[in-house]
């Protein structure tokens, strides 16, 4: 079977649907926590992200890669496919837990990614919030860009609807791995897991409002599809429990274009950290 971007993509938009809908069902929007500003961020986000920089970003990339290195085209593509999955996977994964360690190490970079962090609560709508300046300068999407030109096409698709399914399922409120830690004979595989890929208790105590329980670990836990960058290079925490207190600890709710358009518009609360 072959797969196309469209395919991919619809099944992202169906696993995108279903767990939303099982937040709902749990009654995760009802709080009064999502302000109709936090919801003017979770849709724009999304819309900025896919509609917009995605595809500027992989259509300059592609003019760059065709005008300066046409004869590059496709020079992977007969790597074998479960080798592609696993080459691409790792390369792209690997340069978004640098983009997003650096993220929260670079005060300009910073501001262009606290809007992912100042959702009140873990969604599946965190996936697509950041800010434009974050977005447009994301690396791993030219380097998925470079990749699919050097012939990993179908291995990037396959590859990126794994990273989907994980990155989705860690931001969720739906806390999926709580149960399996309770399970005796499972321990040694959620031993594993929990340090391979991101779940729902690493990536939730990185969106912690504080470190001070000794559950959240702000600048830590960066890793979105793959955990084990964060075993390898120091900034992983595994506690298995989950904060209680999600989002950013001292937070005006700046307006939705605020947050997602700095430093092109700027807050009015000279509180804020976007105001400068």
């Amino acid at each position: 079977m072959k797969f196309t971007d469209s395919h991919i993509y619809y099944e992202i938009l169906i696993l995108f649907a279903v767990i939303s809908f099982a937040e709902a069902f749990t009654g995760l929007y009802k709080s009064e926590k999502w302000s109709r500003n936090e919801w003017y961020i979770n849709f724009a986000g999304l819309f900025l992200s896919s509609v917009i920089t995605r595809p500027l970003s992989f259509l300059l990339s592609a003019y760059v890669l065709n005008y300066f290195f046409a004869d590059y085209y496709n020079v992977f593509e007969t790597v074998p496919l479960w080798a592609g999955v696993l080459i691409t996977a790792l390369l792209e994964d690997f340069t978004q837990y640098w983009w997003h360690r650096a993220a929260h190490t670079y005060t300009w970079l910073w501001k262009g990614h606290r809007v992912h962090h100042s959702a009140p609560e873990m969604s599946v709508f965190l996936t697509g919030r950041n800010s434009w300046v974050y977005l447009l300068l994301f690396p791993p999407r030219i380097v998925s860009t470079v990749l699919i030109f050097l012939g990993f096409g179908q291995a990037f698709l396959i590859g990126y609807f794994f990273k989907a399914l994980i990155g989705i399922s860690a931001h969720s409120s739906v806390r999926w791995d709580k149960p399996l830690y309770a399970i005796k004979w499972l321990h040694p595989v959620m031993w594993v897991l929990e340090r391979t890929i991101s779940t729902p208790a690493t990536h939730h105590a990185h969106h912690a409002a504080t470190d001070a329980d000794g559950i959240g670990v702000i600048n830590g836990n960066y890793g979105n599809m793959f955990f084990i960058w964060d075993m390898l290079f120091g900034t992983a925490k595994i506690t298995r429990q989950f904060s209680e207190h999600i989002g950013l600890e001292d937070y005006q709710e700046e307006p939705w274009y605020v947050q997602l358009g700095y430093p092109l518009f700027k807050s009015k609360d000279a509180r804020s950290e976007l105001s400068k």
